[in-house]
């Protein structure tokens, strides 16, 4: 039986994260298939670092002589029910939806019939910068992450290592059906705007993109996201995935302008029987507000040992 998985449950996004990062890796049983997981001793995941592993087989069911002997707390992450046996503590989350636009009808139906006018007219803002293209792989490597590193510093968000990025273009590049590129974009010779881009048979993603806050003004947000799509329709991929956003998260209306769809998220923790969100942590908030502070050396010499445990 094949499921209907994407990249970020195959072997290659896995090898990605155990050569990054410390963890370990377990598998679980799902019918005549192997769930891969990876994560540390509070938690191990089916696609870590990336918000759901696709669809999976609703008519299995999954018993606790499924999980192998393992106790520590699981979650997986998928884009469809599961059927959770009784004899398996669990709790099911669905605050979280991702963003399809189909790119099926071309560039001229997107444009014209999917995008909202608004947003159109911040593309054509955003052009009027005379901004810059470049789509490459390693050679990108280091304008990305000047971008990336620097944007989520500003947030309050801590990145990942720089090798990272660079073992997911590797590792990826190892397979026939997945690939990995960076997009950047440029004032002048500044890199700006970045995005790291991940294409498997269903779609592409974008799950790693910044933009530099003082160049907010110019729209560039939505020059790059209009970028992706221009990309991926040339290439003859059929969906973009805007990502993932929590339930009446101000970023869901935004993805809607573009004419995405939501798909709804299934998060279910096993060996639990009880979950909070981090987000809604008062520490973690306080935490947020003390990294947009940090200089960038420090931040980016200590995002990695704190969001490589951030397996959601």
């Amino acid at each position: 039986m094949k499921l209907q998985n994407k990249f970020s449950d195959s072997r290659f996004w896995q090898d990605m994260a155990l050569k990054t990062y410390p963890l370990e890796s377990k598998e679980i049983t799902f019918g005549n298939s192997t769930i891969i997981l990876s994560g540390t001793k509070e938690l191990f995941v089916n696609s870590p670092y990336i918000t759901d592993g696709g669809k999976m087989d609703e008519s299995i069911s999954l018993s606790k002589k499924d999980l192998n002997g393992i106790i520590t707390p699981i979650l997986l992450k998928y884009r469809s029910p599961l059927n959770i046996s009784e004899d398996i503590n669990h709790v099911l989350i669905e605050d979280y939806f991702t963003f399809l636009l189909d790119l099926s009808a071309g560039k001229e139906e997107v444009w014209k019939k999917s995008v909202k006018s608004k947003t159109r007219n911040q593309v054509r803002k955003a052009q009027k910068a005379n901004y810059t293209v470049k789509f490459g792989t390693l050679d990108l490597l280091d304008d990305f992450y000047k971008v990336i590193s620097t944007a989520w510093r500003d947030l309050g968000t801590p990145t990942h290592s720089k090798e990272f990025y660079k073992n997911i273009i590797l590792e990826l590049g190892k397979s026939e059906d997945y690939s990995a590129e960076f997009i950047v974009m440029y004032i002048g010779n500044r890199p700006v705007s970045a995005a790291c881009l991940i294409q498997d048979p269903t779609a592409i993603y974008h799950p790693y993109a910044a933009t530099l806050k003082q160049y907010n003004h110019l729209s560039l947000n939505n020059a790059l996201y209009w970028e992706i799509i221009c990309h991926a329709i040339e290439k003859g991929i059929s969906f973009f995935d805007l990502g993932r956003s929590k339930k009446d998260q101000g970023t869901a209306p935004y993805k809607k302008s573009w004419g995405a769809e939501e798909v709804q998220l299934y998060y279910y923790y096993l060996n639990k029987t009880s979950h909070q969100n981090e987000e809604e942590n008062k520490i973690v908030q306080f935490l947020i507000q003390v990294w947009k502070k940090l200089p960038l050396k420090i931040a980016n010499f200590m995002g990695p040992k704190f969001i490589y445990k951030v397996l959601k």
